[in-house]
């Protein structure tokens, strides 16, 4: 898989580095449409899943661990359960969107996608990492 920043995550990151703007905690949702990122997608491209039981995590600032190394994870691993057998919705990845604002941060396909959520109890388990190169 790879991280994708698009233009309008590049520009957040810009300000957030010299505090020109407050910081918002970031919504991790899944999507469902058969796309890859790119950098001049926004959260209008991506279609969040809808299978029952599913809802959007909501990363908290403070549940970030500390920067090493240029990587930064999220401190729990994050699982989207569905409550209960009904069609098939195909997960081909994830995006995270600021809380307040909507906008795009980042996205990420997996390389082994589509993931097919059908039955009751079948999960998607992310745990959000952020490196920079």
């Amino acid at each position: 898989m790879a991280l994708n920043v698009p233009h309008t995550g590049e520009n957040i990151a810009l300000e957030a580095l010299v505090n020109k703007t407050a910081p918002q905690n970031l919504v991790l949702k899944l999507y469902s449409n058969n796309i890859t990122p790119a950098d001049t997608d926004t959260a209008g491209t991506y279609t969040e899943a809808t299978f029952t039981g599913y809802s959007a995590a909501t990363l908290t600032g403070a549940s970030w661990g500390s920067a090493s190394g240029g990587t930064i994870t999220y401190g729990s691993q994050q699982t989207f359960t569905r409550s209960s057998t009904g069609t098939t919705e195909n997960i081909y990845g994830y995006y995270v969107v600021q809380s307040s604002s909507g906008t795009l941060v980042y996205s990420e396909r997996d390389g082994s996608a589509p993931f097919a959520v059908t039955n009751n109890g079948d999960a998607i388990k992310i745990t959000p990492t952020i490196s920079a190169n």
